[in-house]
C-alpha cells in the first residue's frame, strides 16, 4: 500500500493515470527518458518539432501544477520514473512458465515475480521472454523451395496483448500484479480489475472505452499502439489471418483475461508426421482448429481455383488416414474435426 502522504489527489475529476500523486515532484522522473521519447517522436513524423520536456510532460498530464506545486501523476511515474514501484509496488508484473497445460508446481519452468520499472521496460522484458520461449520454425511455400517462417504465436499478438494488459489494468487495486502465463498449449494474460463500466465480453471489441487514456496515449507516441481501441481488433484480425483460433474473452470481475491458444507444437518437429505435410494440409488443420469443425465446402473455400477439389479431397483423405481428423456424419451432413491426440 501507499504511504498515506502520497495519495492521489481526489477532487480532481481525471481518469486515475492522470491524477497527481502529493508529496511528489519532478525530481522522481528521468528527464533524459523523457528527451529520448520525444526524440524519437520527431524521428517518426509524430511531432515536427523538438518539444521541451516539461512542455511534453503537462501536455500529457504527467505532470500537474497544483496551487503552485509540480506534482507527478500515476501515468508520468509508470512511464519515465526512476522507480515507478517505489510509489506503486504492485505496478508490476508476475510471470509463469509451465510445461503442462495446468498452474500446478511441479509443472512450473520459471517463474519470476515483480518485473518492475517503467511500462516501457515491462513489456521488453515479458515480450523478450515469451518470444524466446515460444516455438519457431520453417515451413516450404506451396509449389515452390522458398521457405517462410513460422511462429507458434505471432509476435504482434504477443506484443499487443501485453499493451493491452498494461495500459488497461486498475492500478488503483493495490493489492494485485498483472500476470502472464505461458503453458504447452496457450499463454493467459490477466489484468487486475474487471472491464470498466459499460463495457462488456460481448462488445468489447466494438467499445472505445479506457480506464488509462494517458498511458494508451504515451504507448501511441512511443508506436506501441497504432490506433485509439483497436489493439484487441488487431489480435483478432491476426489471429484470422494465420488461421489460427480467435482469442477467448474472461471477465471474472476482479480480473480480465485473455487466452490465446498456440499453434500444435508437433508443427515445429521436422520427424513425425507434421514433418510430412504439405503447405495444404497444416492450413487446412489450422483452420479446423480455429471452427472447431469443418465441412468440405468450407475446406474448399481455402483456396483458390488454381487448387482443384480432387487435389483438396486428397489432403482431407491423407489427413484421415494418419488419424489427424475424423468425419462426423456422411454425405453431404459430414463435418471434419481434430483428433482427439491433436487438440
Amino acid at each position: 500500500m501507499m504511504n498515506e502522504q502520497l495519495t492521489i489527489e481526489p477532487h480532481i475529476q481525471r481518469s486515475f493515470d492522470s491524477m497527481p500523486v502529493r508529496g511528489t515532484s519532478l525530481e522522481l522522473l528521468n528527464m533524459e527518458r523523457v528527451s529520448s521519447h520525444i526524440e524519437a517522436m520527431v524521428r517518426r513524423g509524430i511531432v515536427l518539432d523538438q518539444i521541451k520536456p516539461i512542455d511534453y510532460l503537462l501536455r500529457r498530464r504527467c505532470v500537474a501544477i497544483i496551487d503552485g506545486e509540480t506534482l507527478v501523476t500515476l501515468a508520468g511515474l509508470l512511464c519515465f520514473g526512476h522507480q515507478p514501484q517505489a510509489l506503486f509496488p504492485r505496478a508490476v508484473v508476475d510471470l509463469g512458465h509451465y510445461r503442462g497445460f495446468e498452474t500446478v508446481s511441479y509443472e512450473m519452468v520459471h517463474l519470476e515475480r515483480d518485473i518492475g520499472g517503467t511500462i516501457f521496460e515491462q513489456l521488453s522484458r515479458v515480450e523478450t521472454y515469451l518470444w524466446a520461449n515460444t516455438h519457431h520454425g520453417m515451413t516450404l511455400v506451396e509449389g515452390s523451395l522458398q521457405r517462410s517462417q513460422v511462429h507458434e504465436y505471432p509476435q504482434a499478438v504477443i506484443r499487443e496483448l501485453i499493451v493491452n494488459m498494461l495500459a488497461h489494468r486498475d492500478y488503483d487495486n493495490h493489492m494485485s500484479a498483472a500476470r502472464i502465463q505461458l503453458f504447452r498449449n496457450r499463454i493467459e494474460w490477466i489484468s487486475p480489475g474487471g472491464l470498466p463500466p459499460g463495457v462488456t465480453v460481448e462488445n468489447i471489441l466494438a467499445s472505445q472505452a479506457s480506464r488509462n487514456p494517458i498511458l494508451l496515449s504515451i504507448l501511441y507516441d512511443a508506436g506501441y499502439v497504432e490506433s485509439f481501441g483497436q489493439g484487441l481488433d488487431t489480435v483478432v484480425a491476426e489471429l484470422r489471418r494465420e488461421g489460427m483460433s480467435p482469442p477467448h474473452f474472461e471477465d471474472t470481475g476482479q480480473s480480465f483475461i485473455v487466452t490465446v491458444q498456440g499453434r500444435p507444437l508437433e508443427l515445429f518437429s521436422s520427424d513425425g508426421i507434421y514433418g510430412q505435410l504439405n503447405e495444404r494440409q497444416r492450413r487446412i488443420l489450422l483452420s479446423i482448429r480455429s471452427r472447431g469443425a469443418a465441412t468440405p465446402r468450407e475446406i474448399a473455400a481455402l483456396f483458390d481455383n488454381t487448387t482443384t477439389s480432387r487435389t483438396i479431397q486428397r489432403d482431407i483423405k491423407d489427413l484421415t488416414e494418419a488419424a489427424l481428423i475424423i468425419a462426423e456424419g456422411k454425405g453431404r451432413a459430414v463435418r471434419y474435426r481434430l483428433a482427439e491426440s491433436v487438440r
